[in-house]
């Protein structure tokens, strides 16, 4: 026997589909699997790929990560939409906080890029990766409390909650304990700091690369 949250109950009483509505309901625990993966792991693991030992490629390796996590998410974000829709809750904060975290995320390649081949040239950190740590490092956050936000609107069980608390916690403990163990080992002056690495460039020798998130 399906049960339905408090606002698919509703939007039942409102358009009278149970058939209908038992898909929504199949859609909404899809959009909640998918952002929960894209948010909770995806993004996060992608962001560790570029403190991986160096290797030829690793730039590489993280771009095409975090491009399946915002893929992932991007299937999410068109489920979420339809159900905001059909349930009338377009206005509430967790889709517009989705929205608008998936927007900006579309620029973090660019910003990326964009710092990549200035970096080729001048070999030192710019605007464009701190704006692309920062930025992502924003977002991912921004999307976990939402995942969370997201729960309460579905209407999702108690047990429910803690399980996405713990995953989401337990990764971004780990994430940020990374991030401030690399800081601190290089330090803030040194190797590019938090956003240096070294990667192999077209000869044999090593050249320092950027680390973003």
């Amino acid at each position: 026997m399906e049960t339905f949250s408090p606002a698919e109950t509703a939007a039942l009483a409102k358009y009278g589909d149970g058939e209908s509505h038992a898909f929504k309901h199949k859609s909404i625990v899809a959009h909640g699997i998918l952002m929960g993966l894209a948010f909770a792991i995806f993004f996060p693991l992608g962001a560790l790929t570029i403190r991986l030992p160096s290797f030829r490629g690793l730039i590489w390796v993280h771009a095409g990560a975090q491009i399946f996590a915002y893929a992932t998410a991007l299937a999410a974000l068109g489920l979420g939409v339809w159900i905001a829709l059909f349930t009338d809750q377009l206005n509430a904060a967790h889709p517009i906080i989705g929205i608008v975290v998936i927007g900006l995320l579309f620029f973090q390649p660019v910003l990326g890029l964009i710092h990549h081949y200035i970096y080729i040239k001048e070999h030192k950190r710019t605007f464009w990766i701190r704006s692309h740590v920062w930025l992502g490092r924003t977002l991912l956050i921004l999307g976990m409390i939402n995942g969370g936000l997201g729960l309460q609107l579905s209407g999702n069980t108690i047990k429910g909650e803690i399980a996405y608390g713990v995953i989401a916690g337990v990764i971004g403990v780990f994430y940020i304990g990374v991030v401030l163990f690399v800081y601190l080992k290089r330090g803030s002056g040194k190797d590019g700091g938090e956003t240096g690495e070294k990667i192999a460039s077209g000869s044999e020798n090593s050249r320092e690369e950027m680390n973003k998130v």
